[in-house]
Parts: structure tokens; C-alpha cells; sequence
């Protein structure tokens, strides 16, 4: 026997109880296990451990439980508060965008009075387009940058979504 079809019984051996084998390896093997010994005997010795580890019960201590699922549950926290998140995200945006839309209209129908009963030109009016329409943003998150605490207090988000799972249960 060459040294390689040891390490392919031995390969197959290790992987026959984990995964699907094709069956021209299964053969192989099986003729290869009548044949080498040594092989034969790291084949016995997986069955028989594979057999003790099955035989055994393995129990999880109280303690270590509990822990398990008190993670599992302030995990849960997290994601909730993170989809609390997402959709403040999402109306700060679409609040956002609602007002710098309605800023740039009123500027540019403003913008465009004061040109014209000014005589100014139109390179005036469309930087000042630009600014009306960013001017909503820049100026909230000046607000936000400004504010001593944070914007989205974790203890109310928690105590609001303690409050929903109480009405679930």
C-alpha cells in the first residue's frame, strides 16, 4: 500500500460520518478496509468514539442558561432600538428633503422677484438657489452638533419598546 491511498482511507474515513460521500469513494473504501488493517483499526476507533459522543448527555448548567438568555435578549434590544433608529433616520430624511424642497421653491420664486425689481443678474439667483436648497440640512445638523445630549435618548427608546412588549404578552 502507498502511502497516499492511507491518507485518502483515512480522509474518507474522517469524513464518512460528516458528509455525503460520492459513491465510487465508498466502494474504494470499503475495499480498501478489507484489506489494510491500519486503516480498518482508525476506522473502529472513529465509530466507537463517534458512538460514545453520541451516548453522552450533555446538560447546560442554570447559570449557564440564564446567561445565554439574558445575551440573547439584550441582543434582541439592540436590534429592535436599531430599527427604532432606522425609521427616525428615515423620517429625519424625508422631512429633510420635504423642507429643502419647499425652501429652494420659495427661494427661487423669491430669488427670481428680487432679481427682477433689482436688475441683478442670474448668476445671483442660482448659487442662492443652491443655498436655499442646502440650507435646511446644514441648518439641523447645526442644531444637532449643538445639542449638549444626545438626539435619541436610549433609555426612552428602551422604555418604548419595553412598553410594546408588555402589550404583546
Amino acid at each position: 500500500m502507498t502511502n497516499h491511498e492511507h491518507e485518502r482511507g483515512i480522509d474518507l474515513v474522517t469524513r464518512r460520518g460528516v458528509e455525503d460521500l460520492a459513491a465510487a469513494d465508498v466502494a474504494w473504501l470499503e475495499s480498501h478496509l478489507t484489506v489494510c488493517s491500519e486503516c480498518a483499526e482508525y476506522a473502529s476507533l472513529v465509530d466507537s468514539t463517534e458512538h460514545l459522543l453520541r451516548s453522552v448527555a450533555i446538560t447546560a448548567s442554570p447559570a449557564l442558561v440564564a446567561t445565554t438568555q439574558a445575551r440573547v435578549q439584550a441582543r434582541a434590544a439592540q436590534l429592535r432600538e436599531q430599527q427604532a433608529r432606522l425609521l427616525l433616520i428615515a423620517v429625519s430624511f424625508c422631512i429633510g428633503v420635504l423642507s429643502s424642497t419647499i425652501s429652494a421653491w420659495l427661494w427661487w420664486r423669491f430669488g427670481g422677484w428680487l432679481a427682477e425689481r433689482l436688475s441683478l443678474p442670474g448668476s445671483i439667483v442660482e448659487p442662492g438657489m443652491f443655498v436655499a436648497w442646502l440650507l435646511p440640512a446644514v441648518v439641523i445638523a447645526l442644531a444637532m452638533l449643538a445639542s449638549s445630549r444626545p438626539v435619541i435618548d436610549r433609555s426612552v427608546t428602551l422604555a418604548i419598546l419595553g412598553g410594546r412588549e408588555g402589550d404583546r404578552s
